[in-house]
C-alpha cells in the first residue's frame, strides 16, 4: 500500500471494506434509491470509523475545495431556514452530508491503494457496464430485458431501470469510465474508436434524448482530445454514425418522432423561442424562471418546485403546454438551482464547481490521468445550459453526478 499523505495508522480491513463496497457501487443504480442510500450510509460509516481509529483524515481533499464545499453546504442550511416547506428540504440537506462523506471516502480509497489495485476497481465497474450493455441489446432484440422488465414507452429502453426509464443516465455516467479503462489497459486506439462508436449508437437506441446528447458529446470530446487519430479516420467514423442514424430514423417511427421531428422544430428559424413557448420542458423552464423572480436570493427551498409549480400565479394560459407546466422539478440543473436555492445557492455552487474544474484540469495537464478526464467531461456536460436533466437534488441523479465529481477531484494532488 502506498503511503498516505498524512501520517496515520494503517487499517487494511477498513480499506478493503471500502474497496469492496465501492467496487459494487454501480449495481445500486440498477437496484434503486434504497440501495444507493444504503451504500452512501456505508461509505460514511466506514469514513467515520476511520476517523475514530485515526486511519482517515478529512484533510485529504484540497483545503480550498473543502472550504468551498463547506460554504456550499452552509448555503443549503440557509436555504433550509428560508424554505417554503421545511419537511421537503431538510432530507436533501442531510443527504448532502452523506454526499460529502462519499467524496472523502473515494479520496481515501485512492490514497489507500496502488494504481494497479484501483485499476481492479474500474475493471469491476467495466464488467457491470458490459452486463448492462448486453441487457440493453437483449431488450432491443426481444422487447424485454433478461429479468422480464420492459419499457412502457415506445422508442425507449428500460433495461434494469424498469418503469423509471433512466438507464440512459447510468449509461452516460459510466461510458467514459469504461473507455478510459479499455485504453489504459490495452492502449489500442482502433479498439477504443470502435467502442466509442458502439456506445454512441447504443445510447441513441436507448431513446433518452438528453442522455444521448451527453454521451455523444463526452465520447466525441474524449476521442478527439485523447487520440492522435488521422483526420480521415475521424471523418470516416462520424460519417458512419450519421449514415446509421439516418437509416434508423427512417426505419423506426419512434426514433423519428423522438429525435428528428422534435430536434428539427427547435433548429428552425424560431429556434429557442419555439422551445420555450411550445414544449413541456419550455413550460417547466418558464415556471422556474418566474419562481426565481419571486424568490431571488434564497429560492423556494430544495424540492419545493413540486409545490410552487402548481400555483395558479404561475399559470401561463398562452403557453401551449401550460396544463403540463407543474412537475417535481424543472428538468434543468440551472433552473433547479435558481428556483429552489436562489442566487445564494446558485453562486455558491458555481464558485465551488468552477474552482474544482480549475484544479482538476491543472492536475490533468500534468498527470494525463484518463479516469480524471472522464470525470471532468461528465461533470462539465452535465451542467450544460438548456440540456434537460433529472432533478439535481434527487438521489439517482445527484449520486451519479457526485461519483464522477469524486473521480474528477480525487486525483488532485495536495
Amino acid at each position: 500500500m502506498i503511503k498516505k499523505i498524512i501520517p496515520l495508522k494503517s487499517d487494511n480491513s477498513l480499506d478493503n471494506l471500502l474497496f469492496f463496497f465501492f467496487s459494487i457501487y454501480p449495481i445500486t443504480f440498477l437496484l434503486g434509491n434504497f440501495a444507493i442510500n444504503l451504500f452512501l450510509f456505508i461509505f460514511n460509516f466506514l469514513l467515520i470509523l476511520g476517523f475514530f481509529k485515526n486511519c482517515y483524515n478529512y484533510k485529504v481533499l484540497n483545503k480550498y475545495i473543502l472550504y468551498l464545499l463547506f460554504f456550499l453546504f452552509l448555503s443549503f442550511v440557509i436555504n433550509l431556514i428560508f424554505s417554503n416547506n421545511f419537511h421537503l428540504t431538510y432530507p436533501r440537506v442531510l443527504k448532502f452530508i452523506l454526499i460529502i462523506g462519499s467524496i472523502l471516502s473515494f479520496k481515501q480509497l485512492l490514497l489507500g491503494f496502488k494504481s494497479t489495485e484501483i485499476n481492479k476497481l474500474y475493471k469491476i465497474w467495466s464488467i457491470i457496464f458490459i452486463i448492462v450493455i448486453f441487457d440493453i441489446i437483449f431488450e432491443l432484440i426481444f422487447k424485454i430485458n433478461v429479468i422480464g422488465l420492459k419499457s412502457f414507452m415506445p422508442g425507449r429502453v428500460a433495461s434494469f431501470s424498469g418503469n423509471e426509464l433512466n438507464i440512459g443516465h447510468f449509461f452516460s455516467a459510466f461510458s467514459l469510465i469504461f473507455m478510459s479503462f479499455v485504453y489504459v489497459n490495452y492502449k489500442n486506439i482502433s479498439l477504443n474508436l470502435i467502442i466509442g462508436i458502439l456506445l454512441i449508437t447504443i445510447s441513441f437506441l436507448i431513446g433518452e434524448r438528453s442522455n444521448f446528447i451527453k454521451t455523444l458529446l463526452i465520447i466525441s470530446a474524449f476521442i478527439f482530445l485523447i487520440h492522435q487519430i488521422k483526420v480521415k479516420y475521424k471523418i470516416l467514423s462520424f460519417s458512419s454514425l450519421i449514415i446509421f442514424f439516418i437509416i434508423m430514423l427512417n426505419l423506426n417511427p419512434g426514433y423519428k418522432l423522438r429525435y428528428l421531428d422534435q430536434f428539427t422544430k427547435v433548429l428552425t428559424k424560431e429556434g429557442i423561442n419555439y422551445y420555450f413557448d411550445n414544449t413541456v420542458y419550455g413550460a417547466h423552464y418558464n415556471v422556474a424562471k418566474e419562481i426565481f423572480k419571486d424568490n431571488k436570493f434564497f429560492g423556494v427551498g430544495i424540492k419545493n418546485f413540486r409545490i410552487e409549480s402548481f400555483s395558479n400565479k404561475y399559470a401561463d394560459l398562452d403557453h401551449k403546454q401550460n396544463n403540463r407546466r407543474a412537475n417535481t422539478h424543472p428538468h434543468q440543473v440551472h433552473y433547479d438551482f435558481l428556483a429552489e436555492t436562489g442566487l445564494v445557492g446558485y453562486f455558491s455552487f458555481a464558485l465551488f464547481i468552477c474552482f474544482s474544474f480549475y484544479l482538476a484540469i491543472k492536475n490533468y495537464i500534468k498527470s494525463r490521468n484518463l479516469f480524471q478526464l472522464s470525470g471532468i467531461f461528465y461533470v462539465l456536460i452535465s451542467l450544460l445550459p438548456l440540456l434537460p436533466s433529472g432533478s439535481f437534488f434527487s438521489t439517482y441523479t445527484s449520486s451519479l453526478f457526485w461519483l464522477n465529481y469524486a473521480i474528477m477531484v480525487g486525483y488532485i494532488r495536495n
